[in-house]
């Protein structure tokens, strides 16, 4: 399983190693290894790398597979509809699986109102000019520098809607309500007397991505390559140094692969970023799976229960973590 996730500062390191076992195995041959070290060194520096985190009109995605770092890719809004994308990179030997593709997928869907992508490529890297080619750019006629050289194919490409590839994760919209109902009546009804009840019962799923931010949290959703939510999880902080997960659930097809503990793990890192060294969270007394997903990943049930009194006469228990 292929997972395109947004970057953290965790992945910085393994990034930085990523992209400089690439570069060398792409461009020696090209720029020769002195060059490529100098221009690895000047833009891919981990502080560098670091800025790009969380900047707006910026997505910076890696993939993983089986939890780990094998791609990554970044892309920058510019406006009039248009995107760049600014590098797009696959560890030696995990190309020709797919990854490349899932990632470009990604990156062209991360501002669904762009009509317009547009990159440069080395054109002596004929490699790469082939896996654009293939994604349905086209090159104008026009050169422009790339490390120098002065001989850069710029691509260009349109319909970006269309293009899929892979399972990504990302904030969730408020449009993704109607997928996030769907989600949840797959999940509810594995266990009987399980009801989805939008207005009364799940109001912060009604405008998830609005609900989840004003109360200081974040709501994502894992988008499969057919562009509809297979998977979602939440966050928020009721108190100081306290953050709580929510609505962790994942479309039945996608279990088995290790997806439900990387979102965990992802809320965990955003969550101790953000200063929180602890995190709780409710869990249905009937969602025995789920618990046993917790109690893996180092949550405590402390045994403390709650009821909820609503149309699924909901039982809850209460869990536990440090993150530090």
């Amino acid at each position: 399983m292929i997972l395109i996730r947004p970057a953290c500062r965790d992945d910085i390191s393994a990034v930085c190693a990523l992209l400089a076992r690439t570069w060398h195995d792409t461009y020696n041959s090209i720029l020769g290894a002195d060059r490529v070290a100098s221009l690895n060194h000047a833009w891919h520096a981990p502080d560098r790398l670091a800025d790009e985190l969380g900047q707006p009109g910026r997505a910076f995605l890696v993939a993983e597979v089986e939890g780990t770092l094998v791609g990554t890719v970044s892309v920058t809004e510019r406006g009039d509809g248009i995107v760049w994308l600014d590098r797009l990179y696959v560890t030696p030997e995990a190309q020709g699986k797919g990854i490349g593709r899932a990632l470009f997928g990604a990156a062209a869907r991360a501002f669904p109102e762009a009509s317009v992508i547009r990159l440069e490529v080395e054109e002596k890297n004929t490699r790469a000019c082939r896996f654009y080619e293939k994604r349905g750019m086209v090159a104008p006629p026009q050169r422009s520098s790339c490390g120098g050289c002065n001989n850069a194919v710029v691509y260009e490409g349109r319909g970006l809607s269309a293009l899929r590839g892979g399972l990504v994760l990302r904030p969730a919209r408020d449009a993704d309500a109607q997928d996030l109902f769907g989600l949840l009546s797959l999940c509810f009804a594995e266990y009987p007397g399980c009801f989805v009840d939008p207005h009364g019962d799940l109001p912060d799923l009604v405008h998830p991505a609005r609900s989840f931010a004003d109360r200081g949290g974040a709501l994502w959703v894992v988008e499969d390559s057919a562009g509809r939510v297979g998977a979602c999880i939440g966050v928020d902080f009721p108190a100081e140094g306290t953050a709580e997960l929510h609505r962790l659930y994942v479309r039945p097809d996608l279990r088995g692969s290790g997806l439900g503990s990387r979102l965990v793990r992802h809320v965990e890192a955003h969550a101790a970023m953000l200063g929180a060294g602890r995190m709780l969270l409710w869990s249905d007394t009937r969602f025995t799976n789920a618990h046993r997903l917790y109690e893996r990943l180092g949550y405590r049930r402390t045994g403390e229960t709650r009821q909820l009194g609503d149309i699924s006469n909901t039982s809850e228990f209460f869990f536990e973590k440090p993150l530090v």
